[in-house]
């Protein structure tokens, strides 16, 4: 399933070089060229989207292959690890949006990329580790991410709705796509009670404009420009507008956003949207 399968925690611990060490890097080796990346993706799984907004907030060009979420057969046959997203980082295989991030973040040629457009007060390690950095992103993956499954497949018409995306895969058959589009939002309608289950949920959009109320209180009171509370950008920006980004075009997008006409949220994600573009 598209999105369940996508929901796991990954390792935790320290995942970012000291800024010392980063520095040391990007002196010495900033001459060095972008590192080629291929990506593994479901377009609606948030942790791709959240790899695929940082990689365009760096200015990092990669390829996107699209997998069937049935067979996963752009996969199957050279990785025992079967979730998405995974990563080809100069011929390396990376597995898991986190992972993939410490990866890149650590490459010179990114590293020299994002410091010419954080905030004068920030680097690289405090864009990825500052307190709120890590908060805010960590509600991205954990919380976030995961309330959008319930959302996305409230009912079957809205899964259905979801999995229209396969219709813009050049690389599936027509008869692909109408599987893909019809088992697996049956599928994904059938699971999101599970999901719900699992978290307690009883109205999963009263729960998602919980989490965003949380979000415009506790990250974008007080006038802050972005969650970083700076003028611009950190990782946590990155990761929550990855995730928001992965179901754009869809119901649920539509009604959470538009429902909030003129306040903080809205403004912060048109402020997000010219830094990340794919």
């Amino acid at each position: 399933m598209v999105l369940q399968s996508a929901l796991h925690h990954l390792a935790s611990g320290p995942r970012y070089t000291s800024a010392a060490v980063a520095s040391t890097r990007i002196r010495c080796l900033s001459t060095k060229g972008a590192p080629e990346v291929t990506l593994y993706q479901y377009a609606i799984c948030p942790f791709c989207n959240i790899t695929k907004s940082f990689m365009s907030f760096a200015d990092l060009k990669y390829k996107a292959v699209e997998v069937n979420p049935l067979t996963k057969a752009e996969i199957s046959k050279w990785s025992e690890y079967k979730k998405v997203p995974i990563a080809m980082v100069d011929g390396e295989q990376v597995n898991g949006s986190d992972e993939i991030v410490s990866k890149l973040i650590n490459h010179p040629f990114i590293a020299s990329s994002l410091q010419e457009k954080l905030d004068a007060t920030m680097t690289t390690v405090t864009f990825a580790e500052s307190e709120g950095s890590k908060k805010w992103e960590q509600f991205a993956r954990d919380d976030l991410a995961s309330l959008l499954y319930p959302n996305i497949c409230r009912t079957w018409s809205d899964s259905y709705e979801a999995f229209s995306y396969v219709k813009d895969v050049e690389s599936f058959s027509s008869f692909q796509k109408f599987a893909i589009q019809n088992v697996g939002s049956l599928a994904m309608y059938y699971a999101a009670s599970k999901i719900k289950q699992k978290r307690n949920i009883t109205d999963e959009r009263q729960a998602l404009n919980d989490a965003l109320v949380q979000l415009e209180e506790e990250g974008l009171g007080e006038g802050k420009q972005f969650l970083s509370g700076k003028d611009k950008p950190n990782l946590g920006d990155v990761a929550v507008f990855g995730t928001l980004r992965s179901i754009e075009g869809l119901p649920t997008h539509d009604e959470v956003m538009q429902g909030r006409e003129q306040t903080a949220l809205v403004d912060w994600y048109q402020r997000m949207k010219p830094l990340i573009s794919y």
